[in-house]
């Protein structure tokens, strides 16, 4: 059951993505004249999702060279304060996550392992990013770039940006339609791993801002070769914008 944990963390670290639209404007409007990576960048970020509160609940699959299995997801956020999920299989809970901006907490109900430790330790032993800021960007399904220096290239009516820094080479595909985040690929350079975020199922729901198209379909894929390729598959049922949420964590 390692490999379901690890992979529903890393749900909740990377997979919602969700996306605010323009209002129904076409976004390719000037960019097949410009053709300036500038221009999609900034119509992400001005469509950036924001909420205080959130909560999602989602069917989820696991596949993976040693692993196949199902089960439910509740995953909550508090704008700049916390990230919680808990996972069940057949109505009992497996495994709870709870992240705060500097440490991390985890425990296994079905073997009785706790984990508790500083945010940066899954840097350390996941080889992802481990910035709060920058895995509460991910939840609320905003783009994260980690080089501005960006390559455009039209496919249709689509928009594929690349580029890459000392670390990471990153893809983002791109609606060219309202800016949606369609899918997101990060490759650490010289390590051989790689992890994909795709975005299906895209419907309008009434968010704190307005009203927002959210993608009720994700596919995460980790892809290493120290473990193989894991596949999680992510389809949300429910979602709620209101709160103070309650994120209760006991080892117990």
């Amino acid at each position: 059951m390692r490999t379901f944990f690890l992979l529903s963390l890393l749900v909740l670290l990377f997979a919602t993505c969700g996306k605010k639209t323009t209002g129904g404007a076409d976004g390719r409007d000037g960019l097949t004249t410009t053709n300036k990576a500038a221009r999609v960048i900034k119509g992400l970020e001005d469509g950036a999702f924001s909420t205080q509160y959130l909560e999602g609940k989602a069917r989820v699959e696991v596949k993976s060279r040693d692993l196949n299995i199902g089960g439910t997801a509740v995953i909550r956020l508090e704008k700049d304060r916390a990230i919680w999920m808990s996972v069940k299989k057949f109505g009992f809970e497996g495994a709870r996550a709870l992240i705060r901006p500097d440490s991390f907490f985890v425990v296994n109900r079905l073997n009785g392992d706790y984990t508790a430790e500083p945010l940066s330790y899954l840097e350390q032993k996941y080889k992802i990013p481990a910035r709060f800021d920058l895995l509460q960007e991910i939840v609320l399904g905003n783009a994260v770039f980690f080089s501005r220096d960006l390559t455009l290239a039209a496919e249709g009516e689509q928009y594929r940006l690349t580029g890459k820094d000392t670390r990471f080479a990153t893809e983002h595909l791109v609606d060219g339609r309202g800016f949606r985040l369609l899918e997101m690929h990060l490759t650490e350079l010289g390590q051989n791993r790689k992890l994909s975020i795709q975005n299906a199922g895209f419907q309008a729901v009434a968010a704190p801002g307005g009203q927002s198209d959210f993608a009720h379909e994700r596919t995460v894929v980790i892809d290493a070769a120290a473990t193989g390729r894991a596949e999680l598959d992510l389809t949300f049922t429910s979602l709620e914008f209101t709160g103070p949420l309650a994120m209760p964590f006991t080892r117990k």
